[in-house]
């Protein structure tokens, strides 16, 4: 029997960049759905960040 290697263990940063990045992908995917098209003013009006909007572009 193969003995399976420990994975180390994540940082916090880590752990909260990768739920952001799924947040946003599902954010992104929901406006496309939904819209057809992701709509950045409506974003920037519902108080979203230009920080958290260049990340949206590159989910």
């Amino acid at each position: 029997m193969k003995a399976t290697s420990k994975r180390g263990a994540k940082s916090e940063a880590e752990l909260l960049d990768h739920a952001s990045n799924n947040l946003l992908r599902a954010l992104k995917q929901d406006m496309l759905k939904k819209d057809g098209c992701i709509d950045y003013d409506k974003l920037r009006k519902d108080g979203y960040s230009e920080r958290l909007l260049a990340k949206l572009e590159q989910a």
